[in-house]
């Protein structure tokens, strides 16, 4: 005997809206801002990366693409010095909410994006 689910309708609102990322299988396809949403990216640097959820976390949109994409490969290398950064490579290398650590193309994107979010 199957039970029906009533979900309250602003979570099967967020449903619709995160769905298509957050289950896809076919990253090559997602763009620079799909992917900040995939990867969690924008739950702790906020929206566009300019609304950071603490003082810890910095904003990142609008900066020069070469200068995020440097940043997030030092610190997915786990070679980040100061607290904040080892606190994100943990984020992304242990955290359920990071289905795996962006690859090298989907940083380039996700930084080109984040570059243009002035």
């Amino acid at each position: 005997m199957s039970k029906s689910i009533l979900l309250p309708a602003a979570f099967a609102a967020t449903l619709v809206t995160v769905a298509p990322f957050a289950w896809s299988t076919d990253r090559p396809d997602l763009q620079g801002e799909q992917l900040f949403i995939y990867h969690g990216c924008v739950n702790c640097h906020g929206t566009a990366g300019k609304d950071p959820s603490s003082k810890l976390v910095p904003k990142i949109g609008g900066l020069e693409a070469d200068e995020i994409l440097e940043r997030a490969q030092k610190i997915l290398r786990g070679e980040g010095e100061s607290e904040e950064a080892k606190l994100m490579h943990s984020a992304v290398a242990y955290s359920q909410s990071c289905d795996a650590p962006p690859t090298q193309p989907e940083l380039q994107k996700i930084a080109v994006w984040l570059a243009l979010q002035k």
